[in-house]
């Protein structure tokens, strides 16, 4: 039955047999990736202690079918503590724990705050990480779709968080059984280095033509270079790191020039709606309002490019692109004609045409 769930040989399981209506507990892994050094079994969980045998890190899985009753949960989780205790690996416990953390984490039922109350005890008392799930809320449904509950989750030790930094659960589709299966995975995303964008309103503000000027003019010291590409490559990195520098501090520049100009004229409209107001006075109002309207028009432009650039990605590639795509291989397999040498009964005829018309409107 094992071999039937896995689809090979190259695995190692153990079980606790289910008693009366309490279900039991099957857990499968496979022996090249990790290696058991002792199995126990006990009421409501299973420990494997085993190896990760691509990085060497010892880890306790602990597969948990938790009982319904709040004493029996309490012995239950008082046994998980004693385990996570006194191991000397990383942990993780997962499966059914029939419990939810908070009152957002059923629907239709009664919550219970004394049980949830516990749990949680426990999951802070072993200082436990609960691996946020992604996909629907809840994992378990009754079959009429009125009650909804989160039940199933991983529970992992910040060590194994460490060793795993790019852990995410996900909540699979759910048929006839009553819980969705839930997936923990590492994935990680490389995007690469982080792009460098030219915004065209640095070429309008103070200092853009020396910087440019003064990184290009410098020579690269200790580096004896002769071909005129790296030379090339190296001043282009250069410059793109000065750029850089001098962005980010021109930002805090204007971030505080704004400030300032915004307090200058709050001061200004008070002074105005006392009274106290003069012609010089409004029109340093209006000087300050165009300054900061300047100010605006820069953060504009480079939104206005932003949104330019966004579009090239997305708007291009995923409709004009992607439709004359779609139309060239559509026109590539199109059926011109065929040539039937051959008598046909009438049956296969009938459903042959019928077939080849769905073809020709693009049914099919």
């Amino acid at each position: 039955m094992a071999r039937s769930f896995w689809g090979n040989s190259s695995f190692m399981h153990v079980f606790s047999p289910s008693r009366g209506a309490f279900g039991g507990i099957l857990a499968i892994w496979d022996v090249d990736l990790i290696s058991q050094n002792r199995v126990c079994v006990h009421d409501g969980f299973v420990v494997i202690e085993a190896v990760w045998v691509r990085s060497g890190l010892q880890v306790n899985f602990i597969v948990v079918y938790a009982p319904q009753g709040l004493n029996n949960k309490r012995l239950l989780w008082n046994d998980i503590y004693n385990i996570i205790s006194n191991s000397s690996g990383e942990c993780i416990v997962m499966c059914d724990f029939n419990e939810v953390r908070n009152e957002s984490e059923r629907l239709g039922s009664n919550f219970n705050t004394s049980s949830a109350r516990v749990f949680n005890d426990f999951i802070n008392s072993v200082d436990l990480v609960d691996v946020s799930l992604g996909g629907p809320r809840f994992t378990w449904s009754d079959k009429w779709g009125s009650k909804f509950s989160k039940l199933d989750r991983f529970l992992v030790t910040e060590g194994f968080l460490d060793s795993f930094p790019h852990l995410s659960v996900i909540v699979l589709e759910k048929n006839i059984p009553d819980h969705r299966s839930i997936l923990l995975l590492e994935h990680r995303m490389d995007y690469g280095p982080t792009p460098f964008r030219l915004f065209h309103s640095w070429f309008d503000m103070e200092g853009f033509d020396n910087i440019v000027r003064e990184a290009w003019a410098t020579s690269l010291v200790g580096m004896e270079l002769t071909n005129p590409w790296i030379i090339f490559k190296k001043k282009l990195q250069f410059l793109k790191s000065k750029l850089k520098e001098w962005n980010s501090k021109h930002r805090d520049m204007v971030g505080s020039k704004r400030k300032n100009l915004q307090e200058l004229l709050e001061s200004i409209d008070i002074r105005l709606m006392e009274d106290e107001g003069s012609a010089n006075l409004r029109e340093q109002r209006v000087s300050l309002l165009k300054e900061l309207s300047d100010l605006d028009h820069l953060v504009q432009v480079d939104l206005a490019q932003k949104a330019k650039v966004q579009w090239g990605i997305e708007g291009d590639e995923n409709s004009r692109f992607f439709h004359g795509m779609l139309n060239r291989k559509r026109r590539q397999i199109a059926i011109r004609g065929l040539i039937i040498r051959y008598r046909l009964k009438r049956g296969f005829m009938i459903i042959f045409n019928l077939y080849f018309r769905r073809v020709l409107r693009g049914d099919l």
